[in-house]
């Protein structure tokens, strides 16, 4: 049955090239603009290097940090005290790393350059968190860390451009009028990576700007980001009531301030629903803004086709009309037509599925930001593949269900006749 119905729309396909054109024309188009949205969210989402764990992240992007007397209020990153305290002194997690980024202009002894590169001053569990892979030397150790000297890690990029090779692991670089050992050398790093991407990675106790100071919130503020690296997923919850615990210690050595993470840390999912710091947003909101946008995506080339169908199984009526008077049952000819139909979805479902590819590429710049580098590991996934078919036979079943029923109930004298009006 399914092949003789290949068979059929096959050849139907060569006998009305343009009612066969236009549908899988629409079909492509139409799974091609669901695609972009799923890899968009597939980039955001999928394990890949040098994040290669977002699966156990949990993210706190800025803290509330409030006088207790209601006179004061900041919001923002907070201080490498607070990260001392609240954060490192976490048992459950894996890892814990604290990030700060930066843009500055890096030189060369002896030679005033003006380029600027992605700073991320942070500490040695970055390098646990994070999977970089390291083409030259080894990241900055904890001895470095802990004594403040100037070391850091380059990318392959930054290597070639300054020195014209990688192999740079001893050679000095300048930042901030302060001379920086490399101790390594890693793989470019995509901005889709938004987390781990950089150009150079330091200890941010080679900064003094870092350094523990006094203010009107009692040391609370500073620029700095976190990263919790689980060490299995059913540990979230249980990380954010130690995290609780240790905030609520910390706040309890001050005597005017207290700081609050709100519903941080974020899992990777919540990010991607669009959820912050200040701002939580629930799955019913996220899937009435994204589901509508994937429905009318479907919705509206799905009725244009179902159209295309009506015309194409006009043209066939008598034919279907022949096989109801030889006893073909309503089941058969609704499994019939939809198995034809199929043949041309999966046709276009594969063209949309390239052409998605095409489109992320051509509009990288609108759609990830400027100069983001795309690769086989973070677009090639099997989940979608598996959204692809998915979303393939539902628009092949929204097109063709409709007429496929009509001409299923219509009489077989009718339509021998060629008469719809009892449909």
């Amino acid at each position: 049955m399914i092949k003789q119905s290949i068979k059929q729309a096959w050849g139907m396909l060569r006998a009305n090239p343009l009612i066969s054109s236009i549908s899988i024309a629409g079909t492509a188009l139409s799974i091609a603009m669901i695609m972009v949205v799923i890899l968009v969210y597939q980039i955001d989402m999928a394990d890949y290097a040098p994040e290669s764990y977002r699966n156990r992240m949990l993210y706190i992007n800025a803290a509330q940090v409030s006088s207790l007397d209601g006179n004061g209020r900041n919001r923002g990153g907070f201080s490498t005290e607070v990260g001392r305290e609240c954060l490192y002194a976490l048992q459950i997690p894996e890892a814990s790393t604290l990030i700060d980024s930066d843009f500055k202009p890096v030189s060369l002894p002896g030679k005033r350059l003006f380029k600027e590169y992605s700073m991320k001053y942070t500490d040695t569990s970055f390098w646990r968190v994070f999977n970089f892979s390291f083409q030259q030397g080894r990241p900055f150790s904890e001895a470095e860390f802990s004594s403040g000297i100037p070391a850091a890690v380059v990318s392959e990029q930054v290597a070639r451009e300054l020195f014209g090779t990688k192999d740079v692991v001893g050679e000095i670089i300048i930042i901030d009028f302060m001379s920086y050992t490399i101790t390594g050398v890693v793989k470019d790093v995509s901005k889709a990576a938004s987390d781990a991407y950089g150009q150079v990675w330091m200890p941010y106790t080679s900064n003094k700007g870092y350094l523990p100071a006094y203010n009107r919130f009692e040391g609370m503020t500073g620029a700095f980001t976190a990263c919790i690296l689980a060490k299995k997923t059913s540990d979230f919850e249980l990380i954010r009531a130690e995290l609780q615990n240790t905030t609520a210690r910390y706040n309890s050595t001050k005597q005017e301030t207290e700081i609050s993470f709100m519903r941080q840390p974020l899992t990777r999912v919540d990010r991607a629903k669009g959820s912050h710091a200040f701002k939580y947003v629930e799955w019913k909101d996220f899937l009435m803004e994204t589901g509508g946008l994937l429905l009318f995506l479907l919705l509206v080339p799905a009725l244009n086709l179902t159209g295309v169908a009506q015309s194409s199984i006009q043209q066939r009526k008598s034919e279907i009309g022949v096989r109801k008077t030889f006893g073909a049952t309503f089941s058969v000819l609704i499994r019939q037509i939809l198995y034809e139909n199929f043949v041309m979805t999966m046709i276009g479902g594969v063209a949309g599925f390239f052409l998605s590819f095409l489109i992320l590429f051509v509009g990288k710049s609108f759609l990830l930001g400027e100069e983001t580098m795309l690769n086989a590991e973070m677009l090639v996934k099997p989940s979608l593949f598996i959204f692809a078919l998915f979303f393939t036979l539902l628009l092949n079943i929204l097109s063709a269900l409709i007429p496929a029923i009509r001409i299923a109930r219509q009489p077989a004298v009718d339509a021998l006749k060629g008469d719809y009006s009892n449909t």
